[in-house]
């Protein structure tokens, strides 16, 4: 796989070749920006360029190193991954006992830590010290989807590699690679807001399904009569990750609404509901009730990641939906 084969980040991949070509490589990267927009991937085709012994400006994806390093087995690049939801302090002592050694083929070994962010107080001490004196032969690459967590001493001794969300095209290209049928990949790539990950990780009529889902909930304004309150929101918030994506699908569809009845000619991130939108929308007598429903919903989701139980935020929800878009007639 060559770098053109990564979509979306010229500017970042530029950066990286013209350090390729030029051999003037810094010890340590930082890769920054959203999740799922291509930065392991990158990362992984810059180590391989640069285990690979015929590279110039990227890997030649045909000797024995290239071969390792699309089957994961270079004994010269090291990946760190968050183990639960930390990165500790063993991973880093166990990277740096290999830094204290020889290359086993290659020039350099490569260090890669991906969600560098979940670094422990203790392990980025550790890390620090790796960065402030690293060993000749080392290059670390660390991969963040969130900068300002990170200390700013260790951001201080890297070089910085900024990644941007991608395009809606560049999307629905990656999805048609993966054997998506064109319309709903053309959906998708609206839907994804420059991210990539839980399309390509998750079965996607599910989660079309699961928008749909959402989509009922705020057209019944969150009445329902078929069940009572806390039967709902037990099954509609069985998991945080289910109350969360539900609460990201709400806030779009407020966002689309209120889109509807300011600026009616702004494109819509869910286009192929428009017109059930656009009736939604009419019924509503202003777009205030929607903006201050979409300020709930960050507000909501500010509580699930300060750990609120999920049944008691999608209770709080409903509650919220009934009372600020009721219409006359509802009890």
């Amino acid at each position: 796989m060559a770098f053109g084969a990564i979509l979306g980040q010229e500017h970042a991949l530029s950066l990286l070749q013209k350090a390729l070509v030029s051999a003037r490589l810094g010890h340590a990267y930082l890769f920054y920006g959203p999740r799922g927009i291509g930065k392991k991937l990158t990362a992984l085709q810059f180590a391989k360029a640069l285990v690979c012994p015929g590279a110039t400006a990227e890997a030649c994806d045909r000797c024995a190193s290239c071969h390792k390093m699309t089957t994961g087995n270079h004994p010269d690049v090291v990946v760190i991954n968050p183990e639960g939801t930390s990165i500790r302090i063993e991973h880093i002592r166990a990277m740096q006992r290999q830094l204290s050694y020889k290359p086993y083929e290659s020039q350099r070994t490569v260090v890669i830590i991906d969600g560098c962010e979940s670094l422990t107080p203790p392990a980025a001490n550790a890390l620090l010290k790796t960065l402030e004196e690293p060993p000749a032969s080392a290059l670390l690459l660390l991969l963040t989807s969130k900068k300002d967590a990170l200390p700013l001493t260790i951001i201080s001794r890297c070089q910085q590699i900024p990644f941007r969300p991608l395009a809606p095209p560049h999307i629905q290209a990656i999805l048609l690679q993966q054997g998506v049928d064109e319309p709903t990949a053309a959906l998708v790539a609206t839907l994804a807001e420059g991210r990539v990950d839980i399309w390509m990780q998750t079965e996607i009529n599910q989660v079309l399904a699961r928008r749909q889902s959402a989509y009922t909930l705020l057209l019944e304004r969150g009445h329902t009569k078929s069940m009572p309150l806390f039967l709902l929101a037990r099954q509609c918030a069985g998991s945080r990750e289910q109350c969360e994506e539900v609460l990201h699908w709400l806030s779009l569809f407020c966002r689309d609404l209120v889109m509807l009845k300011v600026a009616s000619t702004t494109p819509l991130y869910n286009h192929d509901l428009q017109a059930e939108l656009a009736s939604l929308a009419h019924s509503l007598p202003s777009a205030e009730p929607l903006l201050d429903l979409f300020t709930a919903l960050e507000q909501l989701r500010h509580y699930l990641a300060m750990n609120v139980n999920p049944q008691l935020t999608f209770e709080q929800l409903v509650i919220q939906l009934q009372e600020l878009l009721r219409t006359p007639g509802v009890s």
